[in-house]
């Protein structure tokens, strides 16, 4: 296991260059941010008149973890609030046990991991919220920065403070952005200079363009994950102009699009059709596939094993010239 040691920083120069590459593509709307990509966003599965909603963005928040697909399950939230809307409602919704929500929950997203505590956060943080008068919004009335936000929202785990002190159960710091970019989306609160999500897509693209400049090998994804923090905040604290959804959208669509299908190792056939075609649908349409050089290996860490995840930085070889 690497380490990365104390005092090592990101490459905001190259943060910059790599964000004003993306922006243009964006705004393009070329690969990876085509119409039909755009659609597979977990806001685009929710129907307009369900924007009006707050509370509907808090719930379905929480079903954004766990190795579900967040396109997926934003679709599968939508079809149990059509079903069971009392749900989404904090008083009638703890009023219900963890076994009844666990079992509406089910109907929907099938069998659901019992250590991923879908529907004990989703009894708990219901009662949590009625200390707020029963309205997401009212968690956010007079906070203006991230480090406020997170005060008020990621779980402090000390079940002895007041309600209001808690934090909400199982939300952590990707929650918390999550549902702060949920909110700022749908108009419910002003902009917050908030770092993104920074889930796997978002490090990996960090990793493989050199924003994070860490050499190949094995390292645990906490302290990537703060390094990603900082980029994000950053960059967003410079550019006060900048959407920070579309923002958050930059990277994780990119990753999801285009990099799970790198290709990865240090000898690789390019004459073989199945590794040439995977390298076309991926890096080959890539837009900054020249400055990016690395990548991050999925399996060791979205794991289905119960073992610790890890991010294991791996080399991404130059396509020959025919190929680019």
């Amino acid at each position: 296991m690497e380490y990365i040691p104390n005092g090592f920083k990101p490459n905001h120069r190259r943060a910059d260059s790599i964000f004003a590459y993306l922006i243009g593509t964006y705004e393009d709307g070329d690969f990876p941010y085509t119409s039909a990509t755009l659609t597979r966003r977990p806001q685009d599965q929710v129907p307009k008149e369900l924007w009006a909603n707050a509370n509907f963005w808090f719930y379905l928040t929480h079903m954004m973890r766990g190795r579900l697909e967040s396109h997926s399950a934003a679709a599968n939230v939508v079809k149990l609030y059509k079903r069971r809307p009392d749900l989404f409602d904090p008083k009638l919704a703890a009023q219900l046990s963890e076994g009844e929500i666990h079992d509406q929950l089910e109907k929907e997203f099938g069998t659901l991991k019992k250590r991923q505590h879908h529907a004990r956060a989703w009894h708990r943080n219901s009662e949590l919220l009625l200390a707020w008068g029963g309205d997401i919004r009212n968690v956010y009335d007079g906070v203006t920065t991230e480090e406020e936000v997170r005060a008020r929202i990621v779980n402090k785990r000390k079940y002895s403070l007041p309600p209001r002190e808690r934090g909400f159960f199982c939300f952590q710091a990707k929650m918390c952005a999550l549902l702060t970019y949920f909110l700022v989306g749908a108009g419910h609160i002003k902009r917050i200079s908030m770092s993104p999500p920074m889930d796997f897509h978002h490090q990996r693209v960090m990793i493989g363009t050199g924003i994070i400049p860490l050499p190949v090998g094995r390292y645990y994804p906490k302290a990537i994950e703060q390094l990603a923090d900082q980029v994000g905040r950053k960059y967003l604290d410079r550019n006060p102009g900048m959407n920070p959804v579309k923002f958050a959208d930059l990277l994780f669509i990119l990753s999801r699009e285009g990099c799970f299908r790198a290709v990865t190792g240090t000898k690789v056939n390019w004459k073989d059709p199945k590794t040439v075609k995977k390298y076309q649908e991926g890096c080959g349409r890539c837009p900054i596939e020249h400055k990016c050089e690395k990548t991050a290996d999925t399996k060791s860490y979205y794991r289905d094993d119960g073992k610790t995840r890890v991010i294991d930085i791996v080399p991404r070889p130059r396509a020959p010239k025919r190929l680019r």
